[in-house]
């Protein structure tokens, strides 16, 4: 596996650098981080290694008011998502299937990118903690969601939009912080083994079965 970066301007006045994480695959999943929350961080730590171990290749996607060390202002967010798809577009002819990954903030970014991405094949999406603004892009996209029922970013009227939806996986955390934290450290490594194992049911879902078509 060759790891390396996609280095682009932004602007936020830094360039931004994006890691790929390559293996020959023919499918590429695309991490988008929180607002506050990066690709290192757990949640997406252990979907990036999820995705390595389905032979999958990864793009870790960094915004450019992360590296200029910048707050990130409301009217600014369209420009995360054309800094997105362009780093997107480098690499993108390469392969033959998508899939978004996406945290919080991302989550909204990773949906309107999904509209703009020119993919061979539809992107199937994974939105973990989402925002009530996600809520137009999981009912109109093949995903799953993992969100928590104590999340106060993601409301109940939120939660009543996924009913019955027939493209989408919900999966709740009981008690579960915008976070998935619950409480004490025990308790929080039981909730992520949980989730590791809905990224394992997902990627066994939409990799294997993918791949076997080819």
């Amino acid at each position: 596996m060759k790891i390396q970066y996609i280095t682009l301007p932004s602007v936020w006045g830094r360039d931004v650098q994006h890691r790929l994480f390559s293996q020959s695959s023919s499918t590429l999943v695309v991490l988008f981080p929180g607002k506050n929350y990066s690709c290192e961080l757990p949640l997406l730590y252990y979907a990036t290694q999820g995705a390595l171990q389905h032979q999958c290749d990864v793009l870790q996607l960094e915004y450019g008011y992360q590296s200029a060390r910048t707050e990130l202002q409301t009217e600014r967010l369209h420009l995360l998502v054309e800094e997105s798809v362009k780093a997107i577009h480098q690499i993108k002819d390469q392969y033959k299937q998508i899939i978004f990954v996406s945290k919080s903030l991302g989550t909204v970014v990773a949906g309107i990118a999904a509209e703009e991405v020119d993919a061979s094949s539809p992107i199937v999406q994974l939105f973990l903690t989402p925002l009530d603004s996600t809520v137009p892009y999981i009912q109109n996209t093949v995903n799953s969601v993992i969100y928590g029922t104590a999340d106060d970013l993601f409301s109940e009227k939120s939660v009543k939009a996924l009913e019955g939806l027939q493209n989408s996986e919900v999966h709740a955390v009981n008690r579960g912080s915008h976070s998935l934290e619950v409480g004490n450290a025990h308790d929080n490594i039981k909730v992520m083994a949980d989730v590791i194992g809905v990224y394992e049911a997902f990627f066994k879902k939409h990799v294997l079965s993918f791949e076997s078509k080819l």
